[in-house]
């Protein structure tokens, strides 16, 4: 298993010198979000700091459920575009984000798009040496987003039939009340990634480890009884920790 950061963490303002400090840390890699706008240049920081490299793709205005084809047609080609430049830089895999405004109108409708659009994507990103994964979403009380997967089941049949991975946020599947050892079992070898916070069990607070509900108590075990060789992605709450509070998080507890 690998240790990454999500550069959601760092925010805006990261330089060399952080992504010096993250690769003597002991982090493997980073998962650089698409939607900051220094994106470009943390590919090019985390290049020359010898750090793996993956990519939350961008998710702010884009709906891949859209009835409407020249917002999809956009937003396919935004995507298409992203991985080929991770590519470029020698990344490996995209995550589509837990949380796209897909529309709960005309369900059935919609689902049928959404499994041909996702298998379009990783057809796509396969060409380019990428492997996609797809997030596993929060519940929405509105019921006017995170509505695909609106559960485990059908976000594993999506997974499958579009031949993607799952990446698995443990908060997120903490607020959908699911149990962690049971999904990953059900997950099995389509698991691709882990996205790793901690939270109170109902809501998205990104949390370090140990300062919720310890979501992530018995995660190591499980995952080695699936064989589990992907990243291990720290996804932190910038609004609350700076970079230096989480390395010595992981410093002090030697994870």
């Amino acid at each position: 298993m690998e240790k990454w950061l999500s550069l959601w963490s760092i925010g805006q303002n990261g330089n060399i010198s952080d992504f010096t400090d993250i690769k003597q840390t002991g982090f493997d890699g980073i998962e650089i979000w698409a939607e900051h706008s220094c994106s470009k240049e943390y590919l090019n920081l985390a290049k020359k700091s010898g750090l793996k490299i993956g990519l939350h793709l961008p998710f702010h205005d884009m709906n891949l459920a859209t009835p409407d084809k020249i917002l999809f047609e956009r937003t396919h080609q935004i995507l298409v575009e992203w991985l080929a430049t991770l590519s470029h830089y020698g990344g490996k895999h995209a995550t589509i984000h837990g949380g796209y405004a897909w529309s709960s109108e005309e369900r059935d409708e919609t689902l049928i798009r959404v499994r041909e659009r996702l298998l379009i994507l990783s057809e796509e990103a396969e060409q380019y040496g990428i492997e996609l994964l797809l997030e596993n979403l929060i519940p929405d009380s509105l019921n006017y987003c995170h509505h695909f997967a609106s559960n485990v089941d059908e976000w594993i049949e999506l997974i499958r039939f579009a031949n993607m991975k799952a990446c698995l946020d443990i908060g997120h599947l903490a607020v959908m009340g699911n149990d962690l050892e049971t999904t990953i079992k059900q997950l099995g070898s389509y698991l691709g990634a882990v996205h790793l916070s901690d939270n109170d069990g109902r809501s998205d607070l990104h949390l370090l480890p140990g300062e919720g509900i310890n979501l992530s108590a018995g995660l190591n075990g499980y995952l080695a009884n699936q064989n589990f060789l992907g990243p291990i992605v720290y996804e932190i709450n910038p609004y609350k920790y700076s970079l230096k509070e989480i390395i010595n998080y992981i410093l002090m507890t030697k994870v």
